[in-house]
Parts: C-alpha cells; sequence; structure tokens
C-alpha cells in the first residue's frame, strides 16, 4: 500500500499511531521513534514512577479522534458473521465488510430519527 506525499520514495508507514494507555511502553514508543512516527498514546498515570528525561508531548484532541475507529469496529464486531470470520477466502470476507458498510448508511440515511 503506499500512502500519498512528495517525491521520492513512497512512504509505507503511518505519520501518527493512536493507541490507548495498554501501548504505553518503552519498546512501542522506540518502534515509533526508530520508523519516524508520532505515537499519540496517553501515559498510564496509576503504580507508574514518572519517567526520566523530557515528558512527551500529548495531543488530547487528536486522542479522542480514535474514538471513531474504536466505534467502527465495536460495531463490526456486532455482526456475527464477521467477527466469526465464517468466510475463508479473503474476497468474500471483503464482500461481506462492504455489505455491512452498506447496511449501516442506508439504516442511517433512512431512518425514522431526526
Amino acid at each position: 500500500m503506499r500512502l500519498p506525499g512528495s517525491q521520492g520514495r513512497p512512504r509505507k508507514r503511518c505519520r501518527t499511531v493512536f493507541a490507548d494507555k495498554g501501548y504505553d511502553s518503552k519498546g512501542s514508543r522506540r518502534y515509533c521513534d526508530r520508523f519516524g512516527m508520532q505515537p499519540v498514546i496517553a501515559q498510564r498515570t496509576i503504580h507508574r514512577k514518572p519517567r526520566p528525561g523530557l515528558p512527551r508531548l500529548f495531543d488530547r484532541p487528536r486522542y479522542q479522534q480514535r474514538n471513531v475507529i474504536e466505534r467502527l469496529f465495536s460495531w463490526l464486531k456486532e455482526k456475527h458473521r464477521l467477527c466469526t470470520r465464517f468466510d475463508k477466502l479473503a474476497s468474500s470476507f471483503k464482500a461481506v465488510v462492504t455489505l455491512a458498510c452498506i447496511e449501516r448508511c442506508m439504516r442511517a440515511d433512512f431512518s425514522d430519527k431526526p
């Protein structure tokens, strides 16, 4: 997959990584530093000693956008067929995901509720 960018070799990794407090570790932050990604990870505050050095910047508005992705995955998990992955072929699984998204859009567009 190629991400849009300037001239030169196409960038294949994202620029920003959004994660929750479970991914707040030295290893995950070191990985982001090595590949030039900006981690937007909330720091654990309970039972944690303060880390030496400068504190990492935390972009709260961008972190709150992560909620959109969380809701998408929780909605997809409601679909039993997608959650258990009955389809063996990637093409048929992709078709079921597409149908589920179409159903969701139609439900939102043609709903009686304001």
